[in-house]
């Protein structure tokens, strides 16, 4: 199995969103998480969702390798690889953002309406 130069442009497309995303989530979550500690129960539940398995973001460049690696279209697998890293760390990179800042959101339009 010979790879090609472009497969492997494909797979460090796919790869560099999904580290991004990995490394994303292990530097600002744990700290969000010590901030939001105080009021883990009250906070809504995509918050607690993230709190809890933020560590799975570490996953996704074995999903982006796995893709690439055993996809059965081998002339397809790189841009497949490069689509699930791309995509799958967007979605995971607006989810989290909103996630952690909705919190912070709330509490700024309580504080504009109470006054």
């Amino acid at each position: 199995m010979e790879v090609s130069r472009k497969d492997i442009v494909f797979l460090a497309l796919g790869l560099l969103p999904a580290l991004v995303v990995a490394v994303a989530a292990f530097l600002f979550v744990p700290s969000s998480l010590a901030v939001y500690a105080p009021v883990l129960a009250q906070l809504p539940a995509q918050t607690r969702f993230v709190f809890s398995t933020y560590y799975l973001c570490a996953l996704l460049p074995v999903l982006v390798i796995c893709v690439w690696y055993f996809w059965r279209n081998i002339s397809m697998r790189g841009p497949v690889a490069a689509g699930v890293g791309i995509f799958s760390s967007i979605a995971i990179l607006a989810f989290g953002w909103w996630a952690l800042y909705q919190p912070v959101l709330i509490l700024q339009l309580i504080k504009q309406t109470s006054r």
